[in-house]
């Protein structure tokens, strides 16, 4: 009898110790250095590398590729077309470059960024006129942007999480805009 039950104390010391140790694992007891990585941009610290090959590339396929797309920018009217034939032109080379899709579709986005602001500067009277801009919308604009800005950095210093800290700030900045403009007497 003693010894059953002797058996059976180690049997329940093992089976609570394997669940305190289960619990730990399932918790996510372990350290953030030995679990793994969620976020998606974990690759970007090969940036340097990726950049070093257009240094290594073909400057033939490079002097092609520029003058393919000045090509097509000059040759379309519309500028969804534009953008819609140089990007993916864009998009090929950077894969072709690179080896990779990720990287590939970060500089595709950079260029369609920097093609939109290059429009938008080309177009700024009409841009002003068809979103009603004027000096009170654009420093109300900057204002907001300042403020989620300092409201992230002031976020980030106390410990917050840069990702959901943006999220947070943004959206107390854009309450207290909102309040402000719906309190603000309308002036006709």
């Amino acid at each position: 009898m003693d010894r059953e039950g002797g058996s059976s104390r180690a049997y329940c010391k093992a089976t609570l110790k394997n669940r305190g140790l289960l619990g730990h694992i399932m918790s996510g007891g372990a350290s953030t250095e030995d679990s793994e990585p969620l976020f998606v941009l974990e690759p970007l610290p090969e940036l340097s590398g990726i950049i070093e090959s257009y240094f290594d590339a073909s400057p033939f396929l490079l002097a092609i590729t520029a003058g393919a797309i000045v090509y097509f920018l000059v040759k379309f009217n519309d500028p969804m077309v534009k953008i819609g034939a140089t990007s993916l032109l864009k998009l090929g080379v950077n894969y072709y470059i690179t080896g990779s899709l990720f990287y590939a579709m970060i500089f595709t986005s950079a260029y369609i960024l920097v093609f939109f602001l290059i429009l938008a500067a080309m177009n700024w009277d009409d841009l002003k006129s068809l979103l009603g801009m004027d000096k009170a919308r654009i420093l109300s604009i900057g204002t907001f942007v300042v403020s989620t800005w300092t409201l992230v950095v002031l976020g980030t210093a106390i410990g917050m999480p840069a990702g959901p800290g943006i999220i947070v700030c943004t959206s107390v900045t854009a309450y207290l805009w909102w309040t402000y403009y719906s309190l603000e007497p309308t002036t006709t």
